[in-house]
């Protein structure tokens, strides 16, 4: 539907109300901002400050999402930590040590302020590649969905998918116990 009515630049309220669903707000602005990446980018003023508020807000997203996981007490360096070592790959983060999320081994996580979804074109295929070149490099890895993903979003040996909210979950859970809180 999003694709549909993309001409039409919908708002949230205006697609919840042509699908008549119950969607969070969030994943219906995130369908909407991928359904409007079919359309020519738009290099007006306007549109590249909403694309740099965009990107300052994904950032500040991810910021947070790493302070969490440092606060737990885990060791890892973040993109920029690595880039100033001059290790490749980049992922968001890369732990010291392996850590286990949900019993999956996890050598690096990558976030996305997005929900992943196979049908979005662009996002995906570029998502697909960057996380086999760190599967490759790295060995085993996560990447986080602050918004959720689609079932079978992504595919690939030795990559796990979770949203923000249960990696922040597991990782608290994995701490507690490795320093005896209840």
């Amino acid at each position: 539907m999003a694709c549909r009515l993309r001409f039409m630049k919908p708002d949230v309220d205006t697609l919840l109300r042509h699908t008549n669903t119950q969607l969070d707000h969030m994943i219906v602005a995130a369908l909407i901002e991928a359904a409007l990446r079919l359309l020519p980018p738009d290099n007006t003023p306007e549109g590249k400050e909403r694309l740099q508020k965009k990107m300052k807000d994904a950032q500040l997203a991810e910021n947070s999402f790493t302070h969490q996981i440092r606060a737990m007490d885990y060791r890892f360096l973040t993109e920029s930590e690595q880039k100033e070592r001059n290790l490749q790959p980049t992922p968001d983060i890369r732990f010291l040590e392996p850590v286990s999320i949900h019993g999956e081994l996890c050598h690096w996580l990558e976030y996305k302020n997005y929900f992943g979804f196979k049908a979005n074109p662009f996002v995906a295929a570029k998502t697909r590649k960057q996380l086999q070149r760190y599967m490759s490099a790295l060995g085993p890895g996560t990447v986080v969905y602050r918004l959720g993903f689609e079932t079978d979003h992504i595919t690939i040996e030795g990559i796990q998918s979770f949203r923000e909210a249960e990696t922040l979950y597991y990782l608290n859970q994995q701490s507690r116990a490795k320093f005896g809180v209840k």
